[in-house]
């Protein structure tokens, strides 16, 4: 039988459906020794990550853990993610720029700025 977990991309569309304050995010996270694209969704103070818990989390915490950063991260309404799914017709990341690989090694931020500088 196929039992495929749905992506962290994936996941953000059921979390942004039960909440219309919730904004949908796009970053970078540091896990497991590396830097890793990831998809979370955020309200108020709270983190909600469904491939960690089907239970909000604290932003701070999960922020802290996953060495989470503004300069690392995209930001979406769940309208203009909706949107974006139905324009795009997959689940992100959608800045294909700062997101340029699956994984990185590197910081992607000091990978970036050192191909800027090329």
């Amino acid at each position: 039988m196929y039992n495929r977990q749905p992506s962290s991309w994936e996941y953000c569309l059921e979390a942004a459906s039960e909440n219309i304050e919730t904004e949908v995010v796009h970053g970078w996270i540091f896990k497991d020794g590396k830097w890793v694209t990831h998809a979370w969704c955020e309200f108020a103070d709270k983190v909600i990550d469904l491939t960690e818990s089907t239970h909000s989390m604290p932003k701070f915490e999960y922020y802290q853990r996953h060495m989470v950063s503004d300069q690392r991260c995209r930001r979406y309404s769940r309208i203009e993610f909706f949107t974006l799914v139905g324009d795009e017709k997959h689940f992100g990341p959608y800045d294909t720029e700062l997101f340029f690989a699956e994984t990185s090694d590197e910081d992607p931020i000091d990978v970036i700025e050192a191909n800027k500088a090329k």
